[in-house]
């Protein structure tokens, strides 16, 4: 009997199973029963007002025809023209000057020519005619013809030395006669002398007023003209054109 009733049950549950198409619910604990509350995501709205925008700017199409440029006036072309070869001329005088400086104080071998200074003096000088407010250009070309002189001093010199020598010598002939010497003296034959046993002060200044030996001994660049008996002298100073 007990077993019948234990088939019967069985089979029920079975029958359960079966109409309840195998549906068996999971046995739920605390965190499952909790309600599960989704929330949306919302984003705040952008503020574009604080935050820099940077302009992008048309990138210049290759194919487009460029702008046409303003056309210089004749007077502009000129001018720039002009500017042109003062720049130049200035830049070629400065490396000519280093280049001279560098062979005065040894550092180089390489000697300048006197031809270039002179020509470079001659280019700016046209410059500074051309447009006399050109001072830099004039200032330039005097330094250009000091470089020259100081090329030339020595020789120079040594010429005007030997002219004075010439000078005496050819005096000395023409007053043979008179008895009077004739000779230079000091650094480079700076000084002639003119001595002579009659020479007295009144002869000494008729010679020194006298044309001839004044503008002779500034010609030839003589300091000194020194008259004298052998006991006295009396010396004209040829700058000062005094005699003392």
């Amino acid at each position: 009997m007990l077993r019948r009733k234990t088939i019967f049950l069985s089979g029920l549950g079975f029958a359960a199973l079966v109409a309840g198409g195998f549906t068996a619910a999971p046995i739920l604990t605390a965190e499952a029963d909790a309600p599960v509350i989704k929330t949306q995501a919302t984003t705040a709205p952008e503020t574009t007002a604080a935050i820099p925008t940077t302009e992008t700017k048309p990138e210049p199409d290759a194919g487009a025809a460029p702008e046409a440029e303003r056309v210089l006036t004749p007077e502009e072309q000129k001018a720039a023209a002009a500017k042109q070869v003062f720049d130049k001329a200035m830049a070629d005088a400065a490396a000519l000057n280093a280049e001279y400086e560098n062979f005065k104080r040894g550092r180089s071998k390489k000697p300048v020519s006197l031809s270039a200074f002179r020509s470079l003096e001659l280019r700016l000088d046209m410059i500074a005619d051309a447009d006399p407010s050109n001072t830099q250009a004039r200032d330039m070309a005097g330094m250009m013809k000091m470089r020259q002189y100081e090329i030339l001093q020595p020789s120079v010199e040594i010429a005007a030395s030997a002219n004075r020598l010439l000078f005496a010598h050819a005096m000395a002939e023409r007053m043979r006669d008179d008895g009077t010497k004739v000779m230079v003296s000091g650094a480079r034959n700076s000084a002639v002398r003119f001595v002579s046993p009659h020479m007295t002060r009144q002869m000494a200044m008729q010679l020194s007023e006298s044309a001839k030996i004044p503008e002779k001994a500034k010609a030839l660049q003589f300091q000194r003209v020194v008259f004298g008996n052998g006991r006295r002298s009396w010396t004209y100073d040829v700058r000062r054109n005094r005699l003392r």
